[in-house]
């Protein structure tokens, strides 16, 4: 008799190629994983997974069962979402940009909370490019982040745009009108983290107008905004972030006659495996990003 438990065990060592990391993946003993696998094998009479020191890679018998047992699972998901209806219990893996934990995150977490209050989210907040590397390698089930993503395991969806703009404080004395980029650069410009889109985009900014600046660059956006609201640079960033602090009258967008690109966030998850909580967690937050202003 083969149960869906050992069916998914099965998936997750033929995907990840190893009997360590889906154990880690379903957090689960490794030696069970070992026990799991070679009971299936003796029940089907044929081996699924030949194994080496440094990998584990599939046998043709293996490859036929993953057809299967990928049919079974999706199949056991979509009858248990159709009859238990919002009951989504576990966790759903998380990684979040940012600019989206200073924006809608709030309204994401209230909304999944309460159409699913025994779900829970472990969310990790990074950039871009590290979220996409956590997503096909698996350790994330779902992120919220700049794209477009392009890898052919992963799959993704508009979220929303975020314009950028140059933010100034009222304690740097910049014309009340249009200010050029030659009158910006005067001062010290903060943005997000080296290597970020953002960060590129400014630099490319700068260079192709032939001009030259002091670019600081910080991977916290709470210090971003600081050095904005204490006069010493000019935040480069998405006014969402600021629109509802406290602070954000002493802060002022200025009207650049130049402008950068905005940042376009997509929710992304690996396609090999549909996590039901998760695809839940992705329908929600496409339509609060729809709402954003």
């Amino acid at each position: 008799m083969i149960d869906l438990r050992t069916l998914e065990v099965f998936l997750w060592v033929a995907r990840l190629r190893s009997f360590r990391q889906a154990a880690e993946r379903l957090n689960v003993a490794q030696p069970a994983i070992t026990v799991r696998i070679a009971k299936l094998e003796n029940f089907l009479g044929d081996r699924l997974l030949d194994r080496d020191r440094r990998q584990v890679s599939v046998t043709p018998k293996g490859q036929e069962l993953m057809v299967y047992a990928e049919r079974l699972l999706h199949l056991h998901d979509e009858m248990i979402r159709a009859v238990r209806g919002p009951a989504l219990r576990g966790k759903v893996r998380l990684g979040v940009s940012e600019s989206i934990v200073h924006t809608w995150l709030p309204a994401l977490l209230a909304r999944v909370s309460s159409a699913y209050p025994s779900l829970g989210l472990e969310i990790d907040v990074n950039i871009s490019g590290w979220l996409r590397e956590r997503l096909v390698t698996k350790d994330l089930d779902l992120a919220f982040l700049v794209g477009p993503v392009d890898h052919p395991n992963l799959s993704s969806h508009k979220l929303c745009s975020m314009p950028m703009a140059f933010i100034a404080s009222d304690a740097i004395a910049f014309p009340d009108g249009p200010v050029n980029l030659e009158q910006i650069v005067t001062k010290p410009l903060i943005t997000f983290g080296r290597n970020t889109k953002p960060h590129t985009d400014l630099q490319e900014l700068v260079s192709r107008e032939g001009l030259r600046a002091t670019i600081h660059a910080s991977a916290s956006l709470e210090a971003v905004v600081r050095f904005a609201l204490d006069g010493r640079a000019v935040a480069v960033i998405p006014p969402a972030i600021v629109d509802h602090r406290p602070e954000r009258s002493s802060l002022r967008c200025l009207d650049a006659a130049i402008g950068l690109p905005s940042l376009e966030f997509f929710v992304s998850w690996p396609d090999e495996y549909a996590h039901p909580a998760a695809e839940k967690v992705a329908e929600i937050a496409i339509e609060v990003a729809s709402q954003m202003p």
